[in-house]
């Protein structure tokens, strides 16, 4: 027994790598512990623009992961961010997404930020609160178009892809976290 724990702590050395992700995608995911929020945050931001022309924007995401305690229903923040010389997105302005065609309002809040970027242009963002469902709706769809003032902008399926690698991290299965106490109590 103590010979296999020796070998298994030096693989674990030469590993320095977690295992390659079943989702391709560019974007990088990173875990970290968030000190303003007292808790671990799971944050996504994807190298690529999306959109064409003036309308490129960035996107992000990021969630805290939950205690299985303390059920709570599990939200997912989305941002798009724009840089551009002029503000364009402004507080008020409808916010929806279409998926497969099918029109599909945000249920959660919507928030917007701009600030000035140093070089004159100004940076503006707009942070979408999605409810687990909706981002599962977002992720599993083949074309998700987000509707955000008069912007269209066209998720790709590469950011898709980080999306649904995003929502798979956000609500685990419910037997993932339950010890055997709990399930002998079944």
């Amino acid at each position: 027994m103590i010979s296999l724990t020796a070998v298994g702590f030096a693989q674990k050395r030469m590993c320095a790598k977690p295992p390659p992700s079943p989702f391709k995608h560019d974007g990088q995911i990173v875990t970290s512990f968030d000190s303003r929020a007292g808790g671990m945050r799971t944050k996504l931001e994807h190298p690529r623009p999306v959109g064409r022309g003036a309308d490129l924007f960035y996107l992000a995401a990021s969630f805290m992961l939950q205690d299985p305690r303390r059920p709570s229903t599990p939200t997912l923040d989305l941002v798009l961010v724009s840089a551009s010389p002029t503000a364009r997105l402004r507080a008020g302005q409808d916010t929806s997404f279409v998926l497969d065609g099918q029109p599909r309002p945000v249920s959660r809040n919507v928030s917007y930020k701009s600030q000035s970027d140093g070089s004159g242009g100004t940076l503006d963002s707009v942070r979408i609160t999605l409810s687990h469902a909706d981002a599962s709706a977002i992720s599993s769809a083949r074309k998700a178009v987000a509707r955000v003032g008069g912007a269209e902008i066209e998720l790709t399926k590469n950011h898709l892809e980080a999306l649904r690698e995003m929502v798979s991290q956000l609500a685990p299965a419910p037997g993932r976290w339950q010890t055997a106490d709990a399930m002998s109590v079944r």
